[in-house]
């Protein structure tokens, strides 16, 4: 209300009463008024906001429940330990001198370390919660995924968590570094136990690793241990392993967690043995190890060139296998209908759990083979885990292998690519 300078001011406050606040009632009704907006804004913020949760049958990490997002793993980048890296970073010298350099006391305790921690892990995978061999998880090396999500309303992404997972290093031979070289007795016998010539003890698959969440950037002090289950029927299967390729944004309608779990084996022998060796057979091991895990395959493809005994073959498969086992006894070949990959691209998604063994034993078909996956990508978006016995020239090998096109740098080159790709690679003994 305005007043004229003659109003009688008396007079004017008893014809209008006014009701006047206090400054310090003022004050608590501001705060309370802001309480309450920050209060709202937070449960709203909740509903959209990413919730980690540890062993949910979902394994999203994302309560879509409340809000429909499409959220999906992604491949980040491959990291090697250090240990790996003093291997690449000097591949063009010391491919000459192998055996002397992974004799030598460094490389030796490293060596013991790392091979006991990954039998620790294949026999009781990360479950695991009590281990002294924790500590040499630092030899092994790493494999970055970030899941990503979009709000289909508004159609804007966002970034989530990061997690690396453990594979083991590529270093030496790239196998087993306690095979091939002359034994040293300084280290206890226990540690040589299983170091045959076919010896599989220095693989870490996805099922068994131990994998670490970041809540932003990588960072070495940034590392919290957890554990994910992927869902009831695979519970050791973690979601980037079938989830992280980019086409499947694109597929809103699909359950990826209800997808195949394919075994393709190219140079199979029988499912039980190698020239009649069990400890180089290739079909059962795959199948004890995922099974140890509580993972079934939907799907087992064996190519093998030499003719088998069909009465034999099919006798050696579990009852479990048998239903689901397909056997082409004739060779690979580049392409055509007998071209494995052409058979993986017709059978599998990218939502699939996909498992690749190349072991041939000819290099003119190996070569192709695997330079296809290197270099196709509607080939290496479906592969999950690649194992491969990369056949070179190196002086420790030739009495197996013979004199063979490229050296193990090229090895060492061709597995780093693969890896960066985001195939879980392998060298196969």
């Amino acid at each position: 209300m305005v007043y004229s300078a003659n109003t009688n001011h008396s007079t004017s406050a008893q014809r209008t009463p006014h009701f006047s606040l206090s400054r310090p009632l003022m004050i608590i009704l501001i705060i309370g008024s802001l309480i309450l907006t920050i209060i709202y804004v937070n449960q709203q913020g909740i509903i959209a906001t990413e919730i980690f949760t540890v062993g949910s049958s979902t394994n999203c990490l994302i309560n879509s429940k409340q809000i429909d997002q499409n959220c999906h793993w992604y491949f980040l980048n491959y990291t090697p330990s250090v240990w790996e890296s003093s291997w690449t970073d000097n591949i063009e010298k010391l491919q000459n001198i192998v055996c002397e350099t992974l004799t030598n006391i460094d490389n030796l305790n490293k060596s013991a370390l790392a091979v006991e921690r990954l039998v620790e892990l294949q026999k009781f995978g990360r479950n695991q919660t009590e281990s002294n061999k924790q500590s040499s998880d630092i030899f092994l090396s790493r494999m970055f995924y970030q899941q990503k999500c979009i709000n289909p309303i508004t159609n804007i992404s966002s970034k989530g968590i990061i997690v690396s997972q453990l594979i083991e290093p590529l270093i030496g031979l790239l196998r087993d570094p306690l095979t091939i070289c002359n034994r040293v007795n300084t280290l206890p016998p226990s540690v040589y136990e299983g170091a045959i010539l076919q010896s599989k003890r220095f693989f870490l698959l996805s099922v068994a690793a131990p994998f670490y969440i970041h809540s932003s950037t990588p960072s070495p002090n940034n590392n919290v241990p957890m554990m994910i289950t992927s869902n009831s029927r695979d519970t050791n299967l973690l979601p980037w392993m079938y989830e992280r390729s980019k086409l499947n944004s694109l597929d809103r309608e699909t359950d990826m967690r209800k997808g195949q779990n394919i075994l393709i084996d190219l140079g199979s022998s029988y499912f039980g043995n190698w020239n009649g060796d069990t400890t180089a057979g290739a079909g059962r091991w795959f199948y004890e190890y995922y099974k140890r895990f509580g993972v079934k395959f939907d799907r087992i493809i064996a190519y093998e060139y030499l003719a088998l005994n069909p009465k034999t073959a099919w006798e050696q498969l579990p009852d479990d296998v048998f239903p689901v086992y397909t056997l082409i006894n004739t060779g690979c070949e580049k392409s055509g209908k007998f071209s494995p990959w052409s058979n993986l691209k017709a059978i599998a998604k990218p939502y699939d759990h996909v498992v690749i063994k190349l072991d041939i034993d000819t290099p003119q078909i190996e070569g192709p083979l695997i330079n296809e996956v290197l270099n196709d990508s509607t080939i290496h978006s479906l592969i999950d885990e690649l194992f491969f016995e990369h056949h070179v020239t190196v002086k420790e090998m030739v009495r197996y292998w013979g004199n063979q096109p490229g050296s193990l740098k090229d090895s060492y080159i061709l597995f780093t690519k693969l890896r960066q790709l985001g195939i879980r690679m392998h060298s196969w003994p």
